[in-house]
């Protein structure tokens, strides 16, 4: 009788298995943690960012108010960063000055070229060549599957620069005025210059003088409407809907629109931004220009305006633009049917800043360049 042998059970690896399931699983965990750290990690960053650039922007707002004669020291300007870092969650910062390139500056006000040499906010010093701000933020943040692998967290981190300077763009109401503002007499002469006037403190109204601007047109150009989308006579439009300009270099060129139709066109919507802060472009010397419409006007810098009312009307004399000599004064002269009554302010807003030096009215810009 045969008697069959009974065949022998190749032995498994089972632990080679187990160990293979485990990496398998540790990689899977892995992937899961490098996709949602990471998008966590985009988040933070997306957010540190944002707080380096308000940390920034604080500090170039004081510096903003010193250029525009306030007087303000370099402990405000570490109040105001350290305020902001705060606010934004920031669990650390440095802030270094810079010139109005968003160059770092030494505690002597020359270039170097790393923070390691330049003046830090908060040390005591501020130097003379001071216009900005240069930022960098921190932020601790737990990671919640990339513990597995062995990384418990993470830190974002962002820079940004603010720089401060005389304001050279914005949306602009659709007029000009010269630095030397002439009156409504028969032969146009200069009035009150752009040294003499009195730049208002903040207030609703401001707290200073009231002007009427005469809306004439004599052989300097007191008062003309621009126009500064290049589409003529729609003034109106331009000041329900300004147009953002970004001048380039001044003195800038602009063209003029025609004057007295739209001036006429403008009174409605002017009074509708009563209380409002305006942007005005002014220019250089007595504004001469070729007289009447399509005239060119050399724009220096850009002045901010606070409305109280337009008046206009078809000749005569304008009892809205006379003034009472007092708290309402008209810039010179007298006889004109038409103005523009309100408040120079200095005014500190977010736009392009520009070179050279702020100056009596001119408006002071914010720009955070990187």
């Amino acid at each position: 009788m045969d008697q069959t042998t009974p065949k022998r059970q190749r032995s498994r690896p089972r632990g080679q298995i187990l160990v293979v399931a485990v990496i398998a699983m540790i990689s899977m965990i892995g992937g899961v943690a490098l996709i949602l750290d990471g998008g966590n990690a985009y988040a933070h960053q997306r957010g540190v960012q944002n707080g380096a650039d308000a940390v920034a922007n604080a500090g170039a707002t004081v510096i903003a108010q010193q250029l525009g004669g306030a007087a303000k020291t370099d402990a405000d300007v570490a109040i105001a960063v350290n305020a902001i870092a705060t606010a934004n969650q920031l669990d650390s910062v440095a802030a270094y000055y810079t010139n109005r390139a968003g160059q770092l500056l030494s505690n002597g006000g020359t270039v170097v070229p790393n923070t390691a040499a330049a003046a830090r906010v908060g040390d005591g010093v501020m130097p003379g060549e001071t216009s900005g701000v240069h930022a960098t933020g921190n932020q601790l943040f737990d990671t919640a599957f990339a513990r597995v692998i062995g990384i418990n967290q993470f830190t974002a981190s962002a820079d940004a620069t603010a720089i401060a300077g005389p304001l050279a763009g914005g949306q602009f109401l659709p007029v000009v005025f010269p630095v030397n503002i002439a009156d409504c007499e028969v032969n146009g002469d200069l009035g009150v210059s752009e040294a003499d006037w009195e730049m208002s403190q903040p207030g609703n109204p401001p707290i200073g003088q009231e002007y009427i601007v005469p809306l004439c047109k004599t052989g300097e150009g007191s008062f003309m409407i621009l126009d500064l989308d290049g589409t003529p006579n729609n003034c109106d439009d331009e000041v329900t809907n300004p147009p953002a300009i970004q001048f380039a270099t001044f003195p800038a060129e602009v063209q003029s629109d025609n004057g007295n139709n739209c001036a006429n066109e403008m009174v409605n919507e002017v009074n509708a931004m009563s209380g409002k802060v305006v942007l005005i472009p002014i220019c250089d010397g007595a504004c001469v220009t070729g007289g009447g419409s399509h005239a060119v006007y050399h724009v220096i810098r850009v002045t901010a305006f606070y409305l109280d009312y337009m008046s206009d009307q078809n000749g005569g004399q304008n009892t809205a633009c006379e003034g009472n000599g007092t708290t309402l004064i008209p810039i010179a002269g007298n006889g004109s049917s038409g103005c523009l009554a309100g408040w120079f302010v200095r005014y500190i807003t977010s736009g392009p800043v520009g070179s050279g030096p702020i100056t009596d009215a001119g408006s002071i810009g914010i720009q955070l360049i990187r």
